[in-house]
């Protein structure tokens, strides 16, 4: 039998303040004493207790089965005491004899349904929580209720309560035991019976010789009672002559002592298996006085509870302290944490070395990154070097000569040349950066070229006129290599030139680039640099055109 926690004992307690009050009631109402107002409080008592036990029920018992006959009989006893309150007090047998009598019948509806749910309540016990009765153990529900009706009908057939014949008015006053109704006690009796020989088959412990004693006390207080009343009812009908209630009492008494012994799977006895948990915890009130500690739990002081109230507090030995609102109080909780700060620790140090070598490899690419550009840089420098070298030479020579040359006229001339190959150089330069990452210009870039060295020949004195029907994007090499080749026909002819026009289109696929120079120079050279140019000659104009495809030159 398990140890009653605080607030079960309370409850028994006032069970028993209870049931002594209404002993008492039934001993002053018997003594003339407000009789009628004291029957109706003792009524009172005794629903209220069965009624509340039920509710209890509802609340701790886990097994549906269990749960719902327990509940049904409880319903039962708050039925039958409202019953026999309806025919001793508000219908009485001189007045209303018909009523009183079909409430007296109604006694036999709870008797008989009782019996049935307190056997198999009694074969429910112990078992798991999913069980389900038998088909068979249900089948008892129909001599039950086939004995019902006939309580019910006794006024068509007498078969249960024979009145005296002629009799004017039935009543429980003066009647005899039918057939039926020595059937209804048998089965009665054979219910108790089976209930109480299963119930002490439940009560012992397997492969143990310990019996669980608490169950079978009711049991034989409900023989010692019948007992007295064949033998000794005049000295207990005073105090005990209430067999209703005595029996109900009793049986609930039977019922709770199954629960309390573990025979009936409740949720109860929180405080016991708080305290066997091996979660190292305890609960408090809103002063932060310990009510429930586990076991294991190690107690600390209450400024490490106030603490803990509002954080996590670390303990010595690396424990946790948390805590959690509840209802009336606080639940702290310890873990201990000593294996996961000696990880924290280990994962510190190991993070801090991470950092340095994150450091390191930060500035590592940050010089790759470095050494890739200067790499890039140089690369296009080459690239350009490659592409403008010879440019370059003619420019410094251009540059020396300049710098001895005295005549005024001849220092122009060359100041114009200087200015036409500058701009090329820095246009050529320009043309292969664009086209380094995609290998694309925009044809506008082509154009700019163009249009900046026709500025500069503007300034030396020879006028050129550009005709440009290109859009979009282009290949760079196309536009590079259309721009060497209007480059190398002034290069070849630029002593010689006095104008020049210059016709740039496209058809989508392929580049033509058409120069108009009105001069004497030979341009065969032209033809030998840039493969299939072709020359032609009018008078003084010459036709140099080139087509490009592909990035190649046709």
């Amino acid at each position: 039998m398990m140890k009653l926690a605080k607030h079960d004992k309370r409850a028994a307690v006032a069970v028993v303040l209870l049931i002594a009050l209404a002993i008492v009631c039934r001993i002053l109402g018997n003594s003339g004493y407000h009789r009628h107002l004291l029957g109706l409080l003792r009524s009172g008592i005794y629903i209220f207790l069965f009624a509340a036990w039920g509710v209890s029920i509802q609340r701790r018992i886990m097994q549906k089965w269990q749960r719902r006959h327990l509940i049904l009989i409880a319903a039962c006893m708050v039925f039958w005491f409202f019953v026999r309150t309806l025919k001793y007090h508000l219908f009485p047998t001189d007045t209303t004899p018909d009523i009183a009598r079909f409430l007296w019948y109604c006694y036999y509806i709870p008797m008989l349904l009782i019996s049935n749910l307190f056997l198999m309540t009694s074969v429910a016990l112990g078992k798991p929580e999913q069980y389900h009765p038998s088909r068979s153990l249900r089948l008892l529900w129909i001599p039950a209720i086939l004995l019902i009706l006939a309580v019910l009908t006794n006024d068509l057939h007498q078969q249960v309560f024979a009145f005296p014949y002629g009799a004017n008015v039935w009543t429980d006053d003066r009647y005899a035991y039918g057939l039926v109704y020595w059937i209804i006690a048998v089965w009665i009796f054979s219910n108790a019976i089976a209930a109480f020989v299963i119930t002490i088959s439940k009560c012992r412990v397997p492969r143990i010789k310990t019996i669980l004693w608490l169950p079978l006390v009711p049991f034989a207080l409900m023989i010692v009672y019948g007992v007295l009343c064949i033998t000794a009812w005049s000295a207990i009908q005073p105090f005990l002559g209430d067999m209703t209630a005595v029996y109900c009492l009793l049986t609930t008494l039977v019922l709770e002592s199954g629960i309390q012994c573990g025979l009936v799977q409740s949720n109860g006895h929180y405080d016991e298996l708080f305290q066997e948990s091996t979660i190292a915890a305890q609960i408090t009130d809103r002063s932060l006085n310990v009510c429930y500690a586990a076991k294991n739990v190690k107690l600390v002081e209450q400024q490490a509870l106030e603490q803990a109230e509002q954080k996590s507090v670390i303990l010595d030995g690396g424990i946790r302290l948390r805590a959690e609102l509840i209802r009336d109080g606080y639940v702290f909780w310890q873990e201990d944490v000593s294996e996961l700060l000696s990880v924290l620790d280990a994962l510190g140090d190991t993070r801090d070395e991470l950092k340095e070598y994150s450091h390191l490899l930060d500035e590592e690419n940050r010089r790759k990154q470095r050494r890739r550009e200067l790499e890039e840089r140089k690369r296009l420098y080459d690239a350009v070097q490659e592409r403008i070298h010879p440019s370059i030479e003619r420019l410094e020579n251009l540059l020396t000569r300049l710098q001895t040359i005295q005549d005024v006229d001849t220092a122009r001339w060359l100041h114009g040349k200087v200015a036409v190959l500058g701009a090329y150089l820095k246009r050529r330069s320009n043309l292969v950066f664009l086209a380094d990452r995609t290998g694309k210009v925009d044809s506008r870039e082509l154009f700019l070229c163009l249009n900046e060295s026709a500025s500069s020949l503007h300034l030396a004195g020879i006028p050129c006129a550009i005709r440009f029907d290109v859009e979009g994007s282009m290949d760079g090499e196309i536009a590079g290599t259309l721009y060497d080749f209007f480059e190398g026909a002034l290069e070849i002819g630029y002593d010689a030139i006095s104008g020049m026009n210059v016709i740039m289109t496209s058809d989508g696929s392929e580049y033509r680039m058409t120069l108009m120079l009105k001069c004497e120079a030979d341009m065969s050279a032209l033809a030998e640099r840039f493969s299939r140019t072709v020359i032609e000659r009018d008078e003084d104009i010459r036709y140099c055109s080139l087509t490009c495809k592909g990035g190649e030159t046709v």
